[in-house]
């Protein structure tokens, strides 16, 4: 059964159980479905007419612009029942890069069997598409769903653009399962707390960066929080702790994916404060190993052109019971003078050290080392640049001190939720 098919079934069978609350809008899901067959994509977003089409049936990319997470929805799954290709590009793209897009389509064509497009985030440098066919999502929906305990009467929490394929699997997924999807347009922590309580949300799916600004915030028991899914960035014992307070009833998962290789792997909040740093044990059917650091994963739900067994490149290693312990990417390291420092490592060190609330490392160029790093911090109330400076200097060698730490109010994010590093480099530059 496809994803469309999926939804007519839907449809027919409870054509008004809620699928999706945008802020204050309800959609049922025989509106949701009507929307999809009603929609008229030519007047929509641009369409990418492929010169080569590589033994595929579909030969039209449509190239979602849209902002509306509705719209983004909507469209992607309407290019789907009309045998398009769909790619929803990140609101952050500017004219010229999608103008750029398209003749890279246009003229490489796509991957044989190819059904959707997705983009890279972006956070290493100009987003890069690629492909999937449906059943690489579609085929593991069942397996991630029983994971992460979503089912027809979930309804779940998330902010951000479609356009992010954390957000967009996650969507698609509890639509696969009857679910319902509660959504919102707005960056400001107290009205996502506000959909929370107004709707009995009983998940959230966000990464750590978001949950830092949801407990800041949050001033009341969110009693029907009965999980919380988070993925592989940056997590410290604080913020466990007052999400617990706020969430006394979450299951807390942690999980580890990548664009290219879906979900890997997974694990509860309890076997994360056992071993921390580990990204958890492998999904069902999902293989990995390490060799020389480096961590390569075996699935057959992979974007189109690659191998079933695959590297991002990303490091860690696999202890005694199966867990891994991530380290970061290749390269995610600091030269400084011929010692090496691990970015990933620092960070969840500095994380660690009282009144630091969220902080991010960058490298920069050295005059005399080569390469050294300044931080980035949201620190707590009372807690001043010195103090934490001065922990710093009493618990670790001078070698990997920061040759700066910067206070700032919030760190940037871009629209997949990440730390803008690039940004951050922006205002180190500009002094």
């Amino acid at each position: 059964m496809t994803i469309i098919e999926r939804l007519q079934q839907y449809k027919e069978l409870k054509p008004h159980k809620v699928a999706l609350i945008v802020d204050d809008t309800q959609y049922t899901y025989g509106e949701l479905y009507d929307a999809i067959l009603s929609i008229d994509l030519d007047d929509t977003s641009r369409i990418v007419h492929l010169t080569q089409v590589k033994e595929t049936l579909k030969n039209k990319v449509l190239l979602i612009q849209s902002q509306s997470f509705l719209e983004q929805l909507v469209q992607w799954l309407g290019a789907l029942y009309a045998g398009y290709i769909p790619m929803v590009c990140h609101n952050e793209m500017d004219t010229e890069y999608i103008d750029e897009l398209a003749h890279i389509i246009a003229d490489e064509g796509v991957l044989p069997l190819t059904d959707f497009g997705v983009l890279t985030s972006g956070t290493t440098g100009r987003p890069k598409p690629l492909w999937r066919k449906e059943e690489s999502w579609r085929e593991f929906f069942d397996i991630q769903n029983n994971i992460f305990y979503i089912n027809e009467d979930t309804k779940i929490f998330l902010q951000g653009s479609f356009s992010f394929t954390g957000v967009s699997n996650m969507v698609v997924a509890v639509l696969w399962a009857g679910g319902t999807i509660v959504t919102t347009s707005s960056l400001r922590p107290t009205r996502w707390i506000e959909l929370l309580k107004r709707y009995e949300v009983d998940h959230i799916y966000a990464l750590p960066t978001k949950l830092r600004l949801l407990v800041r915030h949050c001033k009341y028991k969110l009693s029907a929080i009965n999980y919380i899914i988070a993925g592989s960035q940056v997590l410290d014992r604080h913020l466990m702790e007052q999400l617990q307070s706020i969430c006394p009833n979450m299951g807390f998962i942690l999980y580890y994916g990548a664009t290219e290789l879906n979900y890997i792997t997974y694990c509860t909040g309890r076997e994360w404060l056992e071993r921390e740093g580990t990204v958890g044990r492998p999904f069902p059917s999902v293989q990995i190993e390490e060799d020389k650091g480096i961590i390569y994963v075996t699935t057959k739900y992979h974007i189109e052109g690659i191998s079933d067994t695959y590297t991002v490149n990303d490091c860690g290693y696999i202890d005694a019971e199966g867990y891994l312990m991530f380290t970061g990417r290749q390269g995610d390291v600091v030269n400084k003078g011929g010692y090496k420092i691990s970015i990933p490592s620092m960070e969840t060190y500095l994380q660690s050290i009282d009144g630091v609330s969220e902080v991010a490392i960058i490298d920069i160029i050295d005059n005399v080392k080569g390469e050294d790093f300044v931080a980035y911090m949201v620190l707590e109330d009372n807690i001043l640049v010195a103090d934490v400076m001065e922990t710093i200097r009493h618990h670790r060698p001078s070698i990997e001190w920061p040759k700066s730490i910067y206070s700032i109010p919030m760190l940037p994010l871009t629209e997949c939720s990440k730390v803008d590093k690039r940004k951050l480099k922006e205002w180190y530059n500009k002094g």
